[in-house]
C-alpha cells in the first residue's frame, strides 16, 4: 500500500477488523432484515445499476463544470430536458395520469430539496477534486440509518409517514459499518490537507475547518438525502417510477431556474451558452446517465430499504468515482487509498 500508515489509519483498520468479527459472530443474525418477502437480489441489482449512472452523471457534470457554464442552470436545464422528454413519451403512450394529493405533498418536497442537492453537489465537484470530494458521499447511508432509525419511529406515529420500514431490523454490526463509514471520510478529507501547497493555484483544494469546501456540500447533501429517499418512495409508489420521474424533473427544474432568475444568473446570454456544441453533447449525456440512474434508483429504493441502496449505490460510487477522477481529470489519489479502503470494506458489511 503506497499511503503512509498513520494513527488515524491504524485506528480505522482496527474499527473495520472489529465491525468484521462482529459480523462472523452474529452470522446467524446478520441479515438484511425481517422481512423474508423483500426481494434483496433485485433490489441489489438496481442499486448498483444507479450507483453507476450516477457515477457517470457526476463525472460528467465536472466535465460540464470546467466549461464555465452556472451551477443551477445546469442542473436546471438538464432536468427540465429530461421531464419535458419523459412527459411527452408518456403523453404519447397513453400512461400520462395526475395522482392524488400523497403523490404531489411528497414529489414537491422531495423536487424543491433535489434541486438545492444536484446544485451544491455540482458546485462541490467544481471546487474540489472529484476523488476527494465524491467519497463523502458515504455519508449518504449514515443518514439513511439515522434517519431510520432516530426519525422515522416519531413520523409514523404522528403522520403515518415511514411506517414501511419500521419493521427493518439493523444488527450491531451495521451500526459499527456505519461508524467505520463516518471514520474513513473523515480520514479521507485530512489526507489532503497541507498537500494543495502548488505553484498551480487552480489546483488548490481549498478547506472550511477540517475538511475541503466540497466535502462539506456533499455532507449537507447526505442529511437531506435521508429525507428525500422518504419522499420519493411515498410519490414512486402512489404513481410509478416513470411518471414520478418525469413530474420530479420538471418541479426541480421550476425550481433552479426558476431561483437563477429571480438571482439574476439565468438571461440571454447564460442561456446561450447552453446551445454551443460541445456544451449541448454534455448537457444531454447528463439527462441519458441520470434518467437511467433516478429508474433504476426509485425502483431500488420501493424494492428494499433505502439504507441498503445507498450504502451499495455509494460504496461502490465511491470506488467509480475515484477511478473516474484518476482517468479523467487527472487527480492525484496520493494518501487517499486507505481511507477509500475503509469506507468501501465499511459498505460491502453494512449490507452483509
Amino acid at each position: 500500500m503506497a499511503d503512509a500508515l498513520t494513527p488515524g489509519g491504524v485506528v480505522g483498520i482496527l474499527m473495520v477488523m472489529a465491525t468484521f468479527g462482529v459480523f462472523l459472530s452474529n452470522r446467524d443474525s446478520a441479515t438484511g432484515g425481517d422481512d423474508e418477502d423483500v426481494d434483496y437480489a433485485s433490489g441489489f441489482f438496481y442499486s448498483t445499476c444507479a450507483l453507476f449512472g450516477n457515477a457517470g452523471t457526476g463525472a460528467l457534470r465536472k466535465l460540464l463544470a470546467a466549461k464555465k457554464v452556472g451551477h443551477a442552470e445546469q442542473v436546471g436545464f438538464a432536468v427540465l430536458l429530461q421531464g419535458v422528454a419523459q412527459i411527452a413519451y408518456l403523453a404519447y403512450m397513453g400512461m400520462l395520469a395526475f395522482p392524488g394529493l400523497n403523490f404531489w405533498v411528497a414529489a414537491v418536497g422531495s423536487s424543491v430539496l433535489g434541486a438545492l442537492v444536484k446544485t451544491l453537489e455540482t458546485k462541490a465537484f467544481a471546487e474540489s477534486d472529484m476523488s476527494l470530494c465524491a467519497p463523502f458521499l458515504a455519508f449518504d447511508p449514515v443518514m439513511q440509518f439515522v434517519v431510520g432509525v432516530g426519525v422515522l419511529p416519531h413520523t409514523c406515529g404522528m403522520f403515518e409517514f415511514g411506517c414501511d420500514e419500521m419493521k427493518t431490523s439493523f444488527p450491531t454490526h451495521h451500526i459499527m459499518s456505519v461508524v467505520c463509514i463516518a471514520a474513513g471520510a473523515f480520514l479521507l478529507g485530512q489526507a489532503a490537507k497541507g498537500k494543495e501547497k502548488t505553484d498551480d493555484k487552480s489546483s488548490k483544494v481549498q478547506y472550511l475547518g477540517p475538511l475541503p469546501i466540497g466535502s462539506w456540500f456533499i455532507l449537507g447533501n447526505c442529511v437531506i438525502y435521508g429525507f428525500t429517499s422518504r419522499m420519493d418512495k411515498v410519490a414512486v409508489k402512489a404513481g410509478g417510477k416513470v411518471l414520478y420521474n418525469g413530474y420530479n424533473r420538471l418541479l426541480m427544474a421550476a425550481t433552479t431556474l426558476g431561483g437563477a432568475t429571480i438571482a439574476g444568473k439565468l438571461n440571454t446570454k447564460s442561456a446561450a451558452a447552453f446551445l454551443k456544441p460541445d456544451v449541448a453533447l454534455l448537457l444531454l449525456g447528463i439527462c441519458a446517465a441520470e434518467t437511467f440512474y433516478m429508474i433504476n434508483l426509485y425502483q431500488a429504493m420501493v424494492t428494499i430499504s433505502p439504507v441498503y441502496v445507498t450504502a451499495i449505490k455509494r460504496g461502490g460510487g465511491v470506488l467509480v468515482s475515484s477511478l473516474a477522477g484518476i482517468v479523467l481529470f487527472g487527480e492525484n489519489l496520493e494518501g487517499r487509498t486507505l481511507p477509500i479502503a475503509i469506507i468501501v470494506a465499511a459498505v460491502v458489511m453494512l449490507v452483509m
